[in-house]
């Protein structure tokens, strides 16, 4: 019952997904083990939309760590809870709270030890800078504490990158690329362990840079962002634009302007007429919005409810006025 939930949530998430995106391209799935224990390590650049682009584009039931501010509300803790969600607690969250996160690692090494699947997004926060943070030590120490409880179990990490042509805009296209797995327990030293976890740290980051676009050059990063701009590259191509970026001082640009005929633009014009409640609310909510982060994740909130509502309710007086 608790699965059929689930994947009745997720087909609907899917469909949100698909209204919010105008491409869902999806790379490596074969990389994916269909069996065992897995632990799917994602970049983190669009809050809410990351965590879950991941369950909706693969078979696995994933079991995925939440920023435990979600979980205040009692009715949110609950559904939350159903949806596979467990919070995970940050300093910021207060001192006494980071020490619940030993019950929440205990969880999450049965979930592995029963070969179930977990996402975590180990930069620790999201931004929405196109390079791959310093990346955290807590999927690192799940993976220990767990081959420390259970020796014999192999652990894969699926390095996941995903790609956003633009993390703000809408419609935006994204891509999802899933590396080929790592066997954690290569890397891990159970009896005498690395408490830097520095090896398995430094191959999962590896991976992660290939598998996004990442700019090195942190002090140039502004300079290279803009002439990526200026030559239009495709970020849903990470490997196409990190090339770029190596040679990026020998690139030209072109000067030519290219025309563009948007020949949607008179039925894009009518969706918006037709959706002019809808979108009030959205302009007065995105005013609202503190973090730019959350930008598409209070838009993709929107396509879930309040657009399906303001439907149902246009259908039914169009339906009665016209008796059709």
């Amino acid at each position: 019952m608790k699965h059929l939930w689930y994947n009745i949530i997720r087909f609907y998430v899917k469909v949100g997904l698909f209204f919010l995106h105008k491409k869902i391209i999806i790379s490596g799935e074969d990389n994916i083990p269909e069996e065992g224990a897995v632990l799917f390590v994602g970049n983190h650049q669009n809050a809410l939309i990351d965590a879950i682009l991941i369950p909706t584009t693969t078979k696995r039931n994933i079991h995925f760590l939440t920023r435990a501010s979600a979980f205040k509300n009692k009715i949110a803790d609950k559904i939350l809870r159903s949806l596979n969600m467990i919070p995970v607690y940050r300093i910021r969250d207060g001192i006494n709270t980071v020490e619940k996160n030993t019950l929440i690692f205990k969880q999450c090494f049965e979930i592995l030890k029963n070969k179930g699947a977990i996402e975590i997004f180990a930069e620790g926060n999201h931004h929405l800078e196109r390079r791959i943070f310093p990346l955290k030590k807590g999927f690192a120490r799940i993976v220990l504490g767990t081959l420390q409880k259970y020796p014999n179990l192999k652990i894969q990490i699926v390095p996941v990158g995903i790609n956003y042509d633009s993390h703000l805009n809408f419609p935006s296209s994204v891509s999802i690329y899933y590396g080929k797995p790592i066997l954690a327990n290569s890397f891990i030293d159970i009896d005498n362990p690395d408490v830097r976890f520095s090896s398995i740290i430094n191959v999962v980051s590896s991976a992660l840079k290939k598998l996004t676009v990442h700019i090195e050059d942190k002090e140039n990063y502004n300079k290279i962002i803009t002439k990526l701009n200026t030559l239009k590259v495709d970020y849903t191509k990470p490997s196409e634009v990190n090339e770029i970026i190596k040679n990026i001082d020998k690139s030209s640009i072109s000067t030519t302007k290219k025309k563009h005929i948007n020949w949607f633009a008179p039925i894009h014009l009518l969706t918006k007429l037709n959706s002019i409640f809808p979108l009030l609310i959205w302009k007065y909510l995105k005013s609202t919005i503190k973090d730019p982060v959350f930008t598409n994740t209070f838009r993709f909130a929107l396509i879930l409810t309040i657009f399906p509502i303001f439907y149902l309710i246009q259908t039914c007086i169009i339906y009665y006025f016209f008796n059709l």
